[in-house]
């Protein structure tokens, strides 16, 4: 054999054997090699399937963004609506009004006009507190409950009333129309002066009046209708009655001396659960906004009221 045939033979070799090693890397079998010296040998060529697959990052998936949804009629109950003469009070959204007898309930002992005298149980102990602290401030005894709760036909009673006595315009001007008061909703009261021996003073003319409107945004209560607000109000200046809305909303409207229509109006034209209004009071934080369609719901402690105008308010406790 010539020398030009057996390097021939020897090169065809190596072509096989690469070509076989290159077949078996792709179908996963084992291959034969020749060694140097033309011995077999054995190696494992692994498919590219057995080769580690690389980390496929594990995707979580975000819990839902669970919705703030309402009724109609929700929009029509709670601490903050609007009851005057445009806006009627919703006795059927209000059924399960939690009312009370004051006397009963009290845990001050002050004097109350009537004894079957009813106002929200929610406002109480905002009210107890409210009174005890008008008193001692005042050193006196005698601040009092005078009006609270009001049926429809109570209203309609007082009316007729204030109008046989001092005319029509007299009870337009202070007293409102039956089914428009917000004595309906058992979070408004008139205050008195009640003494010792069971005489009436004036309220408006003492000094507890002054302490009360100075004094009772702390206790969640504001002065529903004040003198400079008659025009907006639709009701004279009346320094005996008081309407519970709540802390942070009390107190915000008594820092920028807004009546409840100017403040339900503000927070429904500057505010949304994107943009709420900071409030700060008593120690504590909140955030406040006006919505009138579902809305995600907020982290944390809120409540819902209705404004009586077809959107609720959420107050956020931070």
């Amino acid at each position: 054999m010539t020398y030009q045939s057996v390097r021939f033979k020897k090169i065809c070799c190596i072509l096989l054997i690469f070509l076989l090693s290159v077949s078996a890397s792709a179908c996963g079998k084992k291959v034969i090699y020749a060694d140097g010296d033309g011995s077999p040998a054995e190696a494992q060529a692994g498919p590219a399937g057995d080769q580690a697959a690389p980390e496929v990052p594990q995707v979580t998936e975000a819990p839902p963004v669970r919705e703030l949804s309402f009724t109609e009629e929700q929009t029509r109950a709670g601490d903050l609506i609007l009851v005057n003469a445009d806006h009627a009070y919703d006795f059927e959204a209000n059924a399960d009004l939690p009312l009370t007898v004051i006397r009963e309930a009290q845990t001050y002992d002050y004097p109350v006009s009537g004894e079957e005298m009813k106002l929200s149980s929610e406002i109480m102990p905002a009210l107890d507190a409210m009174i005890r602290d008008c008193d001692e401030a005042m050193g006196t005894e005698y601040t009092s409950v005078s009006s609270a709760w009001r049926s429809e036909e109570y209203q309609q009673n007082v009316w007729d009333e204030m109008e046989e006595l001092y005319g029509e315009e007299y009870a337009e001007k202070y007293v409102a129309v039956p089914g428009f008061s917000e004595h309906h909703t058992g979070l408004a009261l008139d205050l008195g002066i009640i003494y010792e021996d069971e005489s009436e003073g004036t309220f408006s003319e003492s000094e507890n009046a002054v302490w009360m409107a100075e004094h009772a945004h702390h206790y969640g209560f504001v002065r529903r209708y004040a003198e400079n607000k008659t025009e907006i109000t639709g009701i004279s200046n009346e320094a005996w009655h008081f309407r519970y809305v709540g802390i942070p909303h009390a107190a915000y409207m008594y820092a920028n001396d807004l009546c409840l229509e100017e403040y339900l109006a503000r927070l429904k034209d500057t505010t949304s659960p994107e943009e709420p209004l900071s409030v700060e009071a008593e120690g504590r934080s909140w955030q406040i906004f006006y919505t009138d369609g579902p809305c995600p719901e907020p982290e944390g402690a809120y409540t819902v009221s209705g404004d009586n105008c077809g959107g609720v308010i959420v107050t956020v406790k931070l």
